[in-house]
Parts: structure tokens; sequence; C-alpha cells
């Protein structure tokens, strides 16, 4: 079981919810991650890439999103726009001054650095100066709308009809999620669960995220995504051309827990990525260097190309 931190800080909300923040790395950090993590997780899911990134001087910040983990939904209905909001005050918290900022996030998590794009674009170059999007998607997850094909849009009616049982009949749902779909980590609550499936189908940014271009973006999928289908990376990889898509051949869409080498790596490069221009010399010298020197042993690679 990935266990669960003990937080190091919590940051309040206007609505009352608090997020429980994880926080390593030195005092004086060169560069701030932000790990958003995804539906029913926590931030546990990073565990091992803290554990193991090789940067001495970078401040690694995790948070449990609202109503996931230890941290408490608030008064706010769930939707990915709050998600992004409660993202920048966490960057707002975290990273003050001139510190530059990597944002990473994993499904819905990468959802709400998308949603960060759209809302607040004028971090993006300024303070956000890279970003690591893995397993998400911009817009488009619901199988009910009518652009599907009619037994695409029963298996999206199907979800959306479970849902709604979610809410309405918590406990035999959570009897069920046990059985059918455990995870090694605390879940919120189903009907809390049920509520954020709903903001997830809602979640549409596509046109409004034209600003990422300002920086570099990393996209990583698994490809045997069952939840987000790699269609979804391969459109945000057409869509932002400073993008650099990996694939995770046989890959699922837990990247972070099952995949967790991979992972490693596409955050490495991100990492390198997001310095600031004063860095530039030593970016070159480590896109030098990958190209030479193969990945430690026990590491597997990615299938990488670069974004049209």
């Amino acid at each position: 079981m990935a266990q669960q931190p003990t937080p190091t800080a919590e940051l309040q909300r206007p609505d009352g919810a608090r997020l429980a923040l994880y926080i390593d790395g030195p005092s004086d950090p060169d560069l701030v991650v932000v790990m958003a993590h995804g539906w029913q997780a926590t931030a546990s899911v990073f565990n091992e890439h803290v554990r193991h990134l090789p940067r001495p001087r970078t401040r690694v910040v995790r948070y449990d999103q609202r109503g996931h983990g230890n941290s408490t939904g608030g008064r706010a209905l769930p939707s990915i726009p709050l998600l992004a909001d409660d993202l920048k005050a966490v960057i707002t918290a975290t990273a003050p001054g001139p510190l530059p900022v990597l944002l990473v996030g994993h499904s819905m998590g990468g959802m709400s650095v998308l949603a960060l794009a759209a809302q607040h674009p004028h971090l993006v170059g300024d303070k956000v100066t890279a970003a690591l999007l893995a397993a998400t998607t911009a817009g488009g997850l619901d199988l009910a709308t009518a652009v599907h094909p009619p037994l695409k849009r029963l298996i999206g009616l199907s979800r959306h009809a479970m849902a709604a049982v979610c809410i309405h009949a918590p406990m035999p749902a959570h009897h069920i999620r046990e059985i059918v779909r455990p995870r090694p980590y605390p879940q919120p609550p189903i009907d809390d669960a049920a509520r954020w499936f709903r903001a997830l189908m809602r979640h549409d940014v596509a046109q409004q995220i034209d600003v990422l271009a300002r920086i570099p973006v990393h996209i990583l999928v698994g490809e045997n995504d069952q939840t987000i289908p790699p269609i979804h990376a391969l459109r945000l990889a057409a869509q932002i051309p400073t993008s650099r898509l990996h694939v995770v051949p046989g890959g699922s869409h837990r990247l972070p827990t099952q995949h967790p080498e991979e992972f490693l790596t596409a955050l490495e490069r991100a990492c390198a990525d997001a310095l600031p221009a004063a860095g530039r010399r030593l970016r070159r010298l480590a896109r030098r260097d990958r190209t030479v020197t193969p990945l430690p042993a026990g590491r597997s690679g990615t299938a990488d190309s670069r974004a049209s």
C-alpha cells in the first residue's frame, strides 16, 4: 500500500476547504515542482518519484486535491475550474518571488493544470516555466454526447447512471467499489467521487490552452490507457507546438504507480526544461547526455516523438 505522507502544511481556501500540502526539498531551491494527482487518488501516488528525483536543489510540493486524501471538500460545487484556482493558490503559497515552477498533473491533476493555463494565462511563461501532463485531456471525455456513435453513447449514459446511483445510494455503491476496484490508498466518499466524475465530464478547455506554446510541455501517455485513451494525448501534442510526446509501450492509465520508471524519466526531462534562462546551457548538456548515455539498469525508456 502506498503510505499516505504526513502533511507539512495546510492551505485554507475561501469556501472553507483545507488543502493538505506535502513539501520536500531545500529552503533555497532553484526550482519548485508542484504535483497534482488524479481522481480518487492522493498525493501518495508520487511518493517514489519524490524519493528518487536526483535534484537536490528542487522543492517538490504535493497536495491532496480538495475532497481527496487529507484535504476537505469545502462548500463549493466540484469543478475543474475550482481545482485550477486551488492550484494557483498552492503555487502562490509555495513558490514565492521569481522561483520558476514546473507543473505536473496526472489525469484529473493534468486537467487542473490545463484549466490553470486557460484561467490564469499570465502565469504561463512567467511563473510556470514547464509542464508535465500525464494521462490527461483538454476535454471531450463524456461519451454520452451526441458526437459519439450509438454504442459509445450507451456506455457514456451507463456511466452517468452509475454516478447517479452513487450519489443517491452511496452505501451500496461504496461496498461495490471496494470489491470491484479497490485502491491502495484512501478514496473520497463514493457520492463525492461521483460528483467529481460529473466535473470531469464537463471539463473542456481545448480552445483555451494556446498559451502553453510559451513553455516546454511534456505529454506522457500509456499505449493501452482505457480510461483516457491516447487520442487525447495526441490532440494535446498537435495543439501545443512546444510539446514532446512520450508514449509508454503497453502502458495503462495509472502511470505514476504502475509505470514509475517511465514517469520519473519524463519528470527528470521536464525539470531540465523548466530551469530559467540562466540554465539553458545545462539543459543543452543534459539533452546531449540523454542521446548518448543509456538509462540506468532497471529503468525502462519511453517511446518519444516530437509533436507536429
